[in-house]
């Protein structure tokens, strides 16, 4: 399935305009961050509603997008309605790595004062990009620090890995 996610998904961004674009990613941050997403998976993969009901249900999410239109009907005509929630999140991902607008993810053990994030950012902007995503994620495990990851570069500053250093040259 999530093969056919992903191809749905390129089919989409192919066909799009750059404006047309930018209105579907907007549309498709706004749904996927709906926590109402998640029950449209269910609603699309129940049996008892007919077609026409989740096409209307479709279309009434993406409003008067006539490309959307014509996704939505490709997506009905060929059974696959049930996968439009992971659509959703397949085209995000999809779509911010054709336009190289991969996001920095940053790694912290609690949610960073406004200070780390504008030094992150900042850091960020100046070194990688200024229209550069970053996306923070918390992780209790760790001790404490910062670990910045982009493509295949990480740069780790925790006191985990510190530690590790130390343990090491103590070792030796």
């Amino acid at each position: 399935m999530n093969r056919l996610n992903e191809i749905y998904a390129k089919g989409l961004f192919d066909s799009l305009s750059n404006e047309g674009l930018e209105h579907v990613l907007s549309l498709f941050h706004e749904i996927s961050i709906n926590p109402d997403t998640k029950s449209l998976g269910e609603v699309f993969a129940n049996k008892t509603i007919n077609k026409e009901e989740k096409i209307a249900v479709a279309l009434e999410l993406i409003g008067d997008n006539e490309d959307l239109k014509a996704f939505m009907q490709t997506l009905a005509k060929n059974g696959r309605m049930e996968l439009l929630p992971n659509i959703f999140s397949y085209f995000l991902e999809y779509a911010s790595k054709r336009q190289n607008n991969i996001p920095v993810k940053v790694t912290v053990n609690e949610e960073p004062s406004e200070e780390v994030k504008e030094r992150v950012l900042g850091f960020v902007s100046s070194n990688i990009g200024p229209s550069t995503p970053v996306k923070f994620e918390i992780n209790k495990a760790m001790l404490g620090g910062v670990v910045l990851k982009y493509k295949d570069n990480e740069i780790d500053l925790s006191v985990d890995n510190k530690l590790d250093g130390l343990k090491a040259a103590l070792i030796n």
